[in-house]
């Protein structure tokens, strides 16, 4: 191997010159490259154990907002339902206020329209005995006493109102 090596041009203080020259070499490059090389993984290991463990807060912050708005929509539902309920039961009261303000003017009106019929039959009654009292005295150019005129009006208003 002596000739091998004598051939090269390298003897024993050269091999362990070169030897101790890549020591030193992988030393220098483990410090120099190796070191640096392996912080920036572990810092980018960790940014990305950070971006992980921030997605898995951001989620289940997210889930928890979601609940929220579940239970909010459920409730917004509810006094939604609630609210319309309230609406047609106050509607049903209104309608059933008017149906009885109505049957009471109808029920008003109705009494007025007797008490007014009444009235008028009562001033046609008068009517009716004034002039026909008017129209004796003129036919038989006597007067008529108020209790002639009255059995005849009576008379004549029961035979009309049949």
């Amino acid at each position: 191997m002596g000739t091998i090596l004598e051939k090269l041009g390298l003897g024993g203080w050269e091999i362990l010159f070169h030897a101790i020259n890549l020591v030193i070499l992988i030393v220098a490059l483990y410090f120099l490259l190796f070191k640096p090389v392996k912080k920036i993984i572990a810092a980018r290991r960790k940014k990305l154990d950070d971006i992980y463990a921030e997605n898995e807060r951001m989620r289940e912050e997210a889930d928890t907002l979601k609940n929220e708005f579940d239970d909010m929509k459920q409730k917004a539902l509810a006094e939604s339902a609630e609210m319309s309920e309230r609406a047609q039961e106050r509607c049903n009261e209104i309608i059933e206020e008017a149906q009885k303000k109505a049957e009471t003017i109808i029920d008003n009106a109705q009494k007025e329209a007797i008490v007014e019929r009444h009235r008028i039959q009562n001033e046609l009654h008068d009517s009716v005995g004034h002039i026909a009292v008017e129209i004796a005295e003129k036919i038989l150019q006597r007067e008529v006493s108020e209790e002639d005129n009255k059995r005849i009006i009576d008379e004549s208003l029961s035979e009309w109102e049949k």
